[in-house]
């Protein structure tokens, strides 16, 4: 499932477990993402600044700010509420408070193949 863009598109990984987001942006650099990775929501608020991204890759539980606390400040700001965001989290009662701030849901462990179709649908919405 290699991404058919002729650039590839810019993935960003909020989450505060470095041995997922390596393993994860490794997969998805061989599908032919590019990737960056934040520990935690004033992380990738920083990063954003500077770098365009295309997906965030959302946890919901981390330290210094969490997922609801990154969408939160996304939705003050135009520039990022325009970029699609996946949550990925293991608990399942966060799918309403997701979705309320603008964000879509999968639960984890992953499932890679919905987690590839999932992306290259919220992908597709936004370059339309």
């Amino acid at each position: 499932m290699r991404s058919m863009r002729n650039s590839p598109s810019k993935i960003l990984i909020v989450d505060d477990a470095p041995d997922f987001c390596e393993s994860l942006a490794w997969l998805l650099n061989d599908e032919g993402y590019k990737c960056r990775v934040a520990g935690n929501g004033q992380n990738a608020i920083d990063l954003l600044e500077h770098e365009k991204a295309n997906l965030i890759l959302l946890d919901w539980e981390m330290p210094i700010m969490n997922g609801a606390g990154f969408l939160k400040r996304r939705g003050l700001r135009a520039d990022l509420l325009s970029i699609p965001v996946l949550v990925l989290s293991a608990a399942s009662n966060i799918e309403r408070n997701a979705a309320s701030l603008k964000a879509s849901f999968l639960q984890k462990p992953l499932d890679y193949v919905r987690l590839l179709c999932t992306m290259k649908a919220l992908l597709a919405e936004t370059s339309t």
